[in-house]
């Protein structure tokens, strides 16, 4: 059952009690998108809280009432898949010498700004300083996007230099 024209201009409105129908009505949908992308219950239930926040949040960008479904679905689909970038597992730092070899474990550098950043920043600082690879390569790697990837690149120099000068 799809909701009213009437309420899904209450929701864009941002009336309560339009938003609390809008919620009822599309909760097990968004649930079933977001389930589609990540797997865990709990972090499914947190999504949705987040997406559907947000969606009201933005509920005056919906121009077309008629649209509603398809913009709270877009809302959680977007949710789902910035979670998994932002929880997309890579290697750690213990694991370095299984990916570069046991002399890296001895290097000099490693062994200073290892305990200085996180296990991405390492990651990635090492492949880029040490290794030279290209940001295409870095992203084959790591699986993190190019522009993340220059993100924390960019910050974890930015701690070096904070910390080693």
């Amino acid at each position: 059952m799809a909701i009213s024209k009437h309420t899904a201009i209450g929701f864009i409105n941002g009336k309560q009690e339009a938003i609390e129908k809008v919620y009822l009505e599309y909760k097990n949908l968004m649930y079933f998108v977001i389930a589609t992308y990540v797997n865990n219950q709990d972090d499914c239930d947190d999504i949705l809280s987040e997406s559907f926040l947000k969606a009201v949040e933005h509920r005056e960008e919906l121009k077309d009432p008629d649209k509603i479904k398809t913009f709270l679905c877009t809302v959680a689909k977007n949710h789902a898949i910035n979670f998994l970038k932002k929880n997309r597992d890579i290697p750690s730092s213990d694991v370095i010498d299984d990916i570069y070899g046991e002399e890296d474990r001895i290097n000099p550098i490693l062994n200073m700004i290892e305990p200085l950043l996180s296990n991405k920043e390492t990651i990635i600082v090492y492949l880029r300083v040490i290794y030279s690879y290209s940001w295409n390569e870095i992203v084959e790697e790591t699986g993190i996007p190019e522009s993340s990837a220059r993100r924390i690149y960019s910050g974890a120099m930015d701690k070096l230099r904070k910390e080693l000068l």
